[in-house]
């Protein structure tokens, strides 16, 4: 369980996520080690002009796991953020499919 501590000494329990986190808790050494891991190599890529190494290898691990055809991945930070995506990507295959360079 994580607890955040009041400054009367009380623990109070912390049962929710944040709106950009998930409550795995709080000051976990693991954790500490592997956002400074990821930052030492590169702490931000646009993912529509680079990405990071790792994002691609957790990508081709999620390809696999999906059916046949389904083997594109394009991680975003929210579901807004999916959606605006989405809507950027559909018509641009489309475009390219009426041209005959889609990929099928």
């Amino acid at each position: 369980m994580c607890y955040y501590r009041s400054t009367d000494g009380r623990e109070v329990l912390d049962g929710c996520a944040g709106l950009w986190c998930v409550n795995a808790g709080h000051g976990r050494d693991e954790i500490v080690a592997a956002i400074t891991q990821q930052l030492s190599t590169l702490d931000f890529a646009p993912t529509f002009q680079m990405g990071h190494p790792l994002a691609f290898e957790v990508a081709t691990k999620v390809a696999e796991l999906m059916p046949n055809g389904l083997d594109r991945i394009f991680f975003t930070n929210s579901g807004s953020e999916s959606v605006d995506t989405a809507l950027k990507i559909a018509p641009a295959y489309h475009l390219r499919a009426a041209k005959g360079s889609a990929r099928a």
